[in-house]
């Protein structure tokens, strides 16, 4: 049993640049692992403020409606609990700040139990042969390198540090980068022989809350850019000081005066895997 509540992170990736046709192959992909497994899914939908109070208006979101449509998916819908069950509630009330609810007004634990009571009948999503019959996922990692154990609350892995190029076995188009970024990670570039995608910052805001070290992705294709097709081998190339500022996607940032290694005790991370599609 899948509950999916992502739609609020892909909406606001949305809002901040990300292509629609990015998430929605990534969610779709998500969809389709489920409906080859026999997973039921509960896609638990849940909204920034300013989309409660009206002065935000998505356009992700109804393109993921049509996505759930397709699947044979029916999301539970915070807004609608709230105006059926909890329009008492003033949006100043509901809510913490944008992307947050407030805990303590009753609303999370009553969608909880919603989500808990649909759960029971949540259905398998419908299968796509026409977009991804033959094709698989695969995560591929570096060779010829070691790496280095990592562990927080979150996950437990090995990380290949962010200081020499990386060599990556890999045959298929590349999805996804998955990374363990800190303030102190260099920009990098995915090369094949013919192509190339980036540079990257694989960096977080030295000002952010939270751990030093956190679990990130990239995602290096949009819709004017196909993925990068790799045909055996992969190299990421790694640059502390890129000639130009490199591409800073969402929840990433960019400090000139950062370097990879930092100042002694500097949290450092390094790349998890690659996700790469490829025919089965």
């Amino acid at each position: 049993m899948i509950l999916w509540e992502y739609s609020l992170n892909e909406a606001n990736y949305f809002a901040h640049g990300q292509s629609e046709q990015v998430l929605l192959h990534h969610t779709a992909w998500l969809f389709e692992l489920c409906a080859r497994r026999g997973y039921r899914v509960l896609p638990v939908l849940l909204y920034n403020r300013a989309e409660a109070e009206g002065s935000e208006c998505n356009a992700y979101r109804p393109l993921l409606t049509e996505l759930l449509v397709r699947r044979g998916l029916t999301g539970l819908d915070a807004q609608d609990l709230w105006r059926r069950d909890f329009a008492h509630l003033p949006v100043s009330r509901l809510y913490k700040d944008n992307p947050h609810y407030a805990t303590d007004t009753g609303f999370p634990a009553a969608l909880a139990w919603s989500a808990l009571e649909r759960a029971v009948t949540a259905p398998v999503p419908r299968p796509d042969p026409a977009a991804f019959s033959g094709r698989d996922l695969s995560i591929a990692v570096p060779s010829g390198i070691d790496h280095v154990p990592f562990a927080n609350r979150i996950l437990s892995c090995n990380i290949f540090p962010l200081r020499t190029a990386l060599h990556v076995p890999l045959t298929g188009r590349l999805l996804a980068c998955y990374l363990i970024a800190s303030a102190q990670e260099p920009a990098m570039s995915f090369r094949t022989d013919d192509e190339s995608r980036g540079p990257y910052s694989a960096r977080i805001s030295p000002r952010e809350e939270g751990p030093l070290r956190q679990l990130k992705h990239l995602l290096p294709w949009s819709s004017q850019i196909p993925p990068l097709r790799v045909r055996g081998d992969l190299v990421i190339t790694i640059d502390a000081k890129p000639a130009s500022k490199p591409i800073v996607q969402h929840t990433m940032a960019w400090q000139s005066g950062a370097a990879p290694g930092g100042t002694a005790g500097a949290a450092s991370g390094g790349l998890i895997g690659l996700l790469a599609e490829a025919h089965a």
